[in-house]
């Protein structure tokens, strides 16, 4: 977590992370232990960037750094992601 911090503000003074950075930082928050229980939990939307399942503890800090991902003018018409759950150690959803 206290690495995540570090990006973003280190992103924060340069201009934003790209969206590559972003979505590396979201592979990882999609780590879940199926096992244990973990729940998932659609975060990271912004103007350029879809809600993606993530781990449910790693959510408020994908949000954070979705909202310093570069967009310039883009924006995204997203579709649906329904039911995040972990399955095979992986956030997953459906997708409408």
């Amino acid at each position: 977590m206290k690495r995540l911090v570090v990006l973003v503000v280190f992103a924060l003074s340069c201009g934003g992370l790209s969206v590559q950075e972003f979505q590396q930082q979201v592979a990882a928050a999609k780590e879940c232990n199926q096992a244990a229980g973990d729940t998932c939990v659609n975060a990271g939307a912004a103007q350029c960037l879809c809600p993606t399942p993530v781990l449910s503890s790693k959510a408020a800090a994908i949000d954070r750094v979705a909202q310093s991902v570069g967009c310039g003018n883009a924006q995204v018409e997203c579709a649906l992601q329904l039911n995040p759950r972990c399955v095979n150690d992986r956030c997953v959803a459906d997708t409408q």
